[in-house]
């Protein structure tokens, strides 16, 4: 498949594949633009669609914008899924598809199951989460505990130098298997066993800053290195084509990352220097200095806010995130209220928001819980409670 991000509006995928008419689009339209509502959503509001299909459309977009399924195959999932009344799963099935992404997610699986890291049923239960959300098969196995964060990503970093050719299949199943058990990284235990050519010297990774400078989640950034596996493309641009941070912040990441690989600045300082950037115009010399300025104390850890809870998630978009905030605190009215009269969030989803900060602040559920448990409802828009008990969180 072509390496270029593919891009089709959402209206026009409807359109074509018989999902909604012309006319339907028309009268949605304007009332989009009103109301600041989604295209998708104003459709299923007015009856002209159903959520279901809707989220069959949404995911094939997903596929086509990641090039793992060509707009033309979309197209021709989507009429079945219209007229036979089908899963986009069943409808993708019966065409043949099967992406670059789902092969490489089942040899992740084989990974794990092969170093007796994780058993087959539970490869198999994993998979099918995967495939249903779209969320990673590493991060999935997280989040249900069957796997820790630090073996997820020595699974996928792994599949990496495996691919690379840096090391044979045998030499990363006997390296992760020990990274498992003496709580390493896999460079570490590929040096420890004695498989690497060539030792590398320590430094930070693009990934690693990014998430320090709270730019990408952990969930987004696992989600880009599987992405960046199929494609055979840097981890950086993976981001910026799915426009999880932008190019300029791509460069200044990188031009960190140098500084801390020369050790000029620590890691710490660094992210620092990033996330400043972001939030300020001002030369990266000028932001360097200031914070080569600050106390090294270190402050206690953030707790993850509304706001930006449902920015991670990608509930409301930053940019009128800014805006209700600055409404709110002109007026007085609670940031929740005004995202609800602005209709840039529904009371269902303010919902299970609320009852997902009220579990982190019981310290009942990590925030990567509550990203995932928000993404996965999303999906569904059934019972948020409910699915909570069936993923064991309450």
């Amino acid at each position: 498949m072509n390496k270029r991000t593919a891009k089709i509006l959402i209206g026009d995928l409807l359109v074509k594949s018989g999902l909604i008419d012309l006319g339907d689009l028309a009268d949605a339209i304007p009332i989009s633009t009103k109301t600041g509502l989604p295209v998708g959503r104003v459709l299923v509001g007015s009856g002209f669609l159903t959520d279901e299909k809707l989220q069959s459309a949404l995911r094939a977009q997903s596929l086509i914008r990641d090039n793992f399924l060509t707009v033309d195959m979309a197209i021709k999932a989507l009429q079945a899924v219209a007229s036979k009344d089908v899963s986009l799963d069943d409808a993708l099935a019966d065409l043949g598809w099967r992406s670059e992404y789902f092969e490489l997610t089942n040899r992740l699986g084989q990974l794990l199951r092969d170093s007796e890291l994780v058993n087959a049923e539970t490869i198999d239960e994993a998979l099918q989460t995967c495939f249903t959300t779209g969320l990673p098969l590493g991060r999935i196995l997280v989040l249900k505990g069957v796997i820790s964060d630090s073996v997820a990503n020595a699974a996928v970093s792994s599949q990496i130098l495996v691919r690379d050719k840096k090391i044979d299949r045998e030499q990363a199943l006997a390296a992760l298997k020990s990274a498992a058990e003496r709580h390493t990284t896999i460079e570490e235990s590929l040096d420890f066993h004695g498989f690497l050519q060539q030792k590398s010297a320590k430094t930070v990774r693009l990934g690693e800053l990014l998430m320090m400078a709270e730019m990408v989640s952990d969930i987004d950034l696992l989600s880009s290195v599987e992405k960046g596996l199929v494609d055979d493309i840097p981890i950086g641009q993976v981001l910026v084509d799915a426009r999880l941070i932008t190019q300029s912040t791509l460069d200044q990441a990188l031009q960190m990352q140098g500084m801390v690989n020369s050790f000029e600045i620590t890691p710490k300082q660094g992210a620092e220097v990033v996330k400043m950037l972001r939030l300020h115009d001002i030369p990266v010399a000028k932001a360097l200095a200031e914070v080569k300025k600050k106390d090294e104390v270190e402050a206690p850890p953030p707790t993850l806010e509304f706001p930006e809870l449902i920015r991670l998630v990608g509930i409301v978009p930053s940019k009128e995130m800014t805006i209700a905030r600055a409404l709110s605190h002109s007026t007085g009215t609670p940031l929740t209220q005004v995202l609800l009269s602005k209709n840039l969030i529904d009371q269902p989803t303010l919902s299970a928001v609320l009852r997902t900060q009220e579990l982190l602040a019981a310290d009942t559920m990590s925030a990567e819980q509550a990203i995932f448990a928000l993404h996965s409802w999303l999906w569904t828009r059934g019972d948020f409670n409910e699915m909570l008990k069936n993923l064991g969180w309450t």
